[in-house]
This record gives structure tokens, sequence and C-alpha cells, in this order.
């Protein structure tokens, strides 16, 4: 981890204001020499949280939670060390220097990318609030319910209809421009904008900083409905949730956040008072996005609109409900409704919709049940199925025969029938069996037995190289891969003019790279490389230990296990990663493990 300079570290320590910090998010009252008032970590009626200004040290009598101003903004804010300390250090002005210049040079470079989204999103605000050619867009929001109020608190903005009115505002250089995601180098070599003619949103991370923006398009322009921010050095779509800034207070609160598909939708539940919203950036949930939210609260509502909570993933559903301790629920949106539209119409029905939101599992059952015709045998006999389908895929069998039992009540079908249905038969010689990716429909599951899935690492490689082949494919090596479909699936994608040959290829590759065509690449494209090289360097040191057996040889391999252990640590830092890759994919290669450990 990053050091601080010692002495820049005591100065906030010193100058920190606690009174001031805390004030933030409690109303305190000063009772003799101390502040009281009520516990932002805990609920309570009365007041037990105590702040000692002079010792810059706070307690709380009932949850006895205790520390100075650093461990109080991490604990409200869920940052590491070094993140409480530089949030202090910027309230309060503080230029911080770090122990090693190489952090300190990123630090300020990214500093000077965050300063430039900042102005950006100023820029666009103003240009909203008052340009003459955003009178259009204007009228626009109010026709939605936008009021000045909700313009000015979500600090919502218009990309002028103009090639380079951002970047001739900034008058910065291109690669800056570039580096933020706000504009590129045009073909006469001037810098021109990446947002034109675009409703603004600004994105910003869970301290309120932007990181990037969302645009989107008025409706009678021609382009895509909405536009993000690229992947950049600040922004990164597969972990930022908008909203969460202004929402994390209220999250901790309930102990409830609610997952949105877009940033009307959570404007639209914060004016329904639901201030607890935050929405993906244009693209689906990830594992990311679950470990930040977890963070603040346990219970996940997902608020899509029918067709977007009827794609969800069910098995990551799952798999992040045990992971990382989380209950995920499913709020009933209507058909042909989002929480957006339904906040503007009928705000009482997003409130109930929220408030009766059902488990995931219970969620898609009675989806299937709606929509079966319970009074003929036919219809509970493929009610029970198609629920029993369901059922299955759920990894507790516990919860399973909890709703094994309920739903055979509902369908009137004898539970020993319904236990019979959730039991996989053998696939059968001659069936074909698709790859399974990560999105899958779950209104309508298929009782074919669900193929092997592909380890996740490798269909994110095989994602990227389809995508980003420029940037990964040198680094791509069949070693790489363990399964049969995703090598055969390699050996097509390396090859010119693959997308020819594709109709050529088993059944199961043309699935799986059709699928893969439609996925957007989650993540940068170097770093999924590397977690790929991870998994080849465990599958290394496992075979080694099972293959050598006389301790001389043992010893005489360690050069190179030191050398890829080493080489691992600096795949996981951002600035050493793609020399590493490099290295390791070069070893890889060559299987030259001696010479490379003496290199």
């Amino acid at each position: 981890m990053m050091g601080i300079h010692d002495e820049d570290l005591q100065r906030v320590k010193l100058e920190s204001d606690l009174v001031g910090v805390v004030s933030q998010y409690v109303a305190l009252r000063k009772v003799g020499q101390r502040f009281s008032g009520l516990c932002p970590f805990h609920n309570e009626k009365t007041p037990s949280f105590s702040v000692n200004a002079e010792e810059g040290f706070f307690y709380c009598f009932g949850c006895q939670k205790s520390g100075d101003a650093i461990t109080f903004v991490r604990e409200i804010e869920h940052l590491d060390f070094v993140g409480a300390v530089e949030w202090l250090a910027n309230r309060m002005g503080i230029a911080l220097r770090y122990t090693d210049a190489s952090d300190g040079a990123a630090r300020k470079e990214r500093q000077e990318l965050s300063d430039l989204l900042e102005q950006a999103a100023d820029f666009y605000h103003q240009t909203l609030r008052t340009g003459k050619e955003a009178g259009k867009v204007r009228s626009y929001l109010r026709s939605r319910g936008f009021d000045s109020a909700t313009v000015e608190q979500f600090r919502i903005g218009y990309a002028p209809d103009q090639w380079d009115a951002l970047a001739s505002h900034l008058n910065v250089a291109t690669d800056k421009l570039e580096a933020a995601g706000l504009g590129r180098r045009g073909q006469r070599g001037s810098p021109i904008d990446f947002f034109r003619d675009r409703v603004m949103f600004p994105v910003a991370d869970a301290n309120g900083v932007v990181v990037g923006f969302g645009g989107r398009m008025l409706p009678e322009g021609q382009q895509p409905k909405y536009k993000n921010t690229a992947q950049t050095r600040l922004y990164d779509k597969s972990k930022v949730l908008y909203g969460l800034h202004w929402a994390k207070k209220q999250i901790v609160a309930e102990d409830e956040i609610i997952v949105c598909e877009g940033y009307t939708d959570v404007i639209g539940c914060f004016r329904a008072g639901l201030d607890r919203a935050v929405a993906t950036c244009g693209t689906a949930l990830t594992d990311d996005h679950v470990k930040t939210m977890v963070r603040f609260a346990k219970r996940i509502v997902i608020a899509f609109d029918a067709d977007g909570a009827g794609k969800a993933a069910a098995d990551r559903f799952y798999e992040w409900e045990d992971k990382h301790n989380a209950e995920v629920f499913v709020a009933a949106i209507p058909e042909g409704a989002d929480p957006g539209q339904l906040a503007e119409e009928n705000p009482d029905a997003l409130q109930e919709a929220i408030r009766s939101a059902q488990p995931f599992l219970s969620y898609r059952i009675n989806r299937v049940l709606d929509r079966s015709d319970l009074d003929r045998a036919e219809g509970r006999a493929r009610a029970a199925a198609d629920s029993g389908a369901i059922i299955a895929e759920h990894p507790n069998e516990v919860v399973r025969d909890q709703y094994l039992v309920e739903t055979a009540q509902k369908v009137r079908v004898d539970i020993e029938q319904m236990r019979r249905l959730i039991v996989k038969p053998p696939p059968k010689q001659n069936q074909t069996q698709v790859p399974r990716t990560r999105d899958h429909e779950f209104d309508e599951p298929s009782r074919a037995t669900p193929p092997p899935e592909i380890p996740q690492v490798e269909l994110n490689l095989l994602r990227v190289l389809i995508h980003e082949s420029e940037i990964v494919k040198p680094l791509v090596l069949q070693p790489m891969f363990t399964d049969p479909v995703a090598i055969e699936a390699l050996q097509l994608v390396t090859k010119d003019g693959w997308r020819d040959q594709m109709q050529s290829s088993s059944e199961a590759v043309t699935a799986l790279i059709g699928r893969l065509l439609v996925e957007e690449v989650v993540g940068d494209p170097i770093e999924l490389v590397s977690r790929a090289l991870d998994a080849v360097i465990g599958r290394w040191n496992t075979e080694l230990r099972y293959d050598v057996n006389d301790i001389e040889q043992l010893r005489k391999h360690q050069p190179i296990v030191q050398w890829l252990a080493q080489r691992q640590e600096e795949m996981h830092q951002e600035e050493t990663r793609p020399a590493a890759v490099d290295a390791v994919v070069d070893w890889l290669r060559n299987q030259e493990p001696e010479e490379q450990a003496n290199s």
C-alpha cells in the first residue's frame, strides 16, 4: 500500500476539525465541554454519541465505536486508511506527498484528470442553465418533470451541438481530453468533443468526485439513446454506481439499496422519496458492483423494468448472495414501465413496488405462475415444470425444498411429482451443449441439462480478444485455456477473416462466439489477461508439486517459482502490470523457465 509522508499525515491529524466533519452527518449539540448527538453508526432515539473537540476524539456509549477524525471518515465513508486521509486533506486543502515518487506522480495525474472532469461538469451544467442553444433541452426536461431544483441537485447539463465546444472551453492538450474521456483528435488534428447535443449526467465515485458522464440523446436525435464515457484511469463502469455518493447515507440508515438501470430511474426514485437508489452505468451488474453495495447494505432491491428483471443472470445472483452474504430482492415494476416513468406518473406505485419487493427466486416463480392458466390441467402441468426448473437452479437444498412445497400447493400438484421434475436427466449422447455465459433468460428456463461452464477467466479472455484484438492478440496463448470449447473458439478467432468461418465451426463454438460478440468487455484488457496468467501460474505450480517428488529437483525449480511469484505481485499493481504481463507471456511462449529465472 502506498505511504503518505509522516509530516503530512501528522498535519492532517492535527488540523482536522472533528466537530466540523461529524456535523456533516450528525446534528451535534454542545453539552458542557463536549458535543453530543445521535450515533450515525447504529439506530437510537437517545443521543449516546459524544465528541471531544479538544482531544479530537469521538465515542459512542451505545455501540462503543470510537476514534479520531480519520477513523470516523473511514467508518462513515467506507474508505481505507489512505482514502480517509486523502478525504480529509482535500477538505482542508492540504497537498499530500507520498513516500513512493511514482505514487505521487500517479496521484498528481489522476488529480489533473479529476479537475478536468469537474470543469466539464460545470461547463455542461452552466450551458444547460443559461445557454441559448439549450432552450429546447430545458423544455424537454420540464416535460419530463425535471424542475430547476432537480437539475441543480443532480448537476444535469447539456453538451452543445458543436464539434469542439468543451475542448475550446477547457483549452488543454488533446491527450488530456482523451485520458479524461472528454474528447479525441479529429481527422484534421484538432480536438473534438466526445459528447455533442446530449443531456449530460455527471457520474461520480462514492466520494462525490466526478469520474465520467452519461449522455442522453434528445428525442429527435438519430444517434444511440445513451452514450457513456469510455474506460479511463478514473472511470471503470464495472465498478462505478451512479448516485451512490448521494444515496449512501440513506442506504446505511435503511440497510437497503435500490438498483436501477438508468440515470433517470435513479433521479425518479429520489423524486419519489426513495433516496437510496443507484444505477449501473450502461453495463450489466458485476461482482465488483455487488462488492461495493454490500459495504453499505445487505439487502439489494433490483428495480429494473419487467423485461430487464426477466433477463437477469440468475446463477450470478445466487453466487453473489452466497459469496457476499447479500439478500437479493426484485421489485415488480409494471409491464411497459420503468422506475423513472413510474416515479413521474404514479410515485405511490413505485414506493409500493419497492416496499413489496420479493426474494429473487420467489419473483421468478411468481412471474411464471402469473402467466399460467392454473384452471386447466395442462396449464398447471406447464407451470409446475417451468417453476420446477427455476427452483432446480438454486444451489441451496433447503431453499429448494421450501419453494417446492409452496409451489406444489399453488399449482395443485403432488409434492413428489414436483420433486421428480427437478431431478435432471443425463444428457443424450447426441445432445449439443452450448456453453453458458453471463446472462440467460430465466422466465422460460430450458429443461435441457445445463452444460458445464467454461471458467469465467477464459470467457473474459475470449471476450476481450474478440473486441480488443489489436491490444491483446499478441498476449493470448492457448495454454491460458483449459476448456476444449474455449480452445476451439480461440483457434477460430485468431485466424484472419474468422467471422466468415464461424458457420463451419461446431455448434457449441458458434453459439459461444455469437454470445460473446454482443457482450461488452468489462474491465481493463491487460488486467483481464493478467488474471488468465494468474490461473496459468497456479496450474503450473500445482502440476509441479504433483510431478516433482525429489527435494533436489524442487530446489532446482525454486528460482522460476520465485520469479513467477514476483511477476504475479507486479501483475496485481496497475503501474507494473503491463511489463509483468509481457514477461510472463514470453515465459509461457518459450517455455524456458531456467533462462527466464536468470534473466
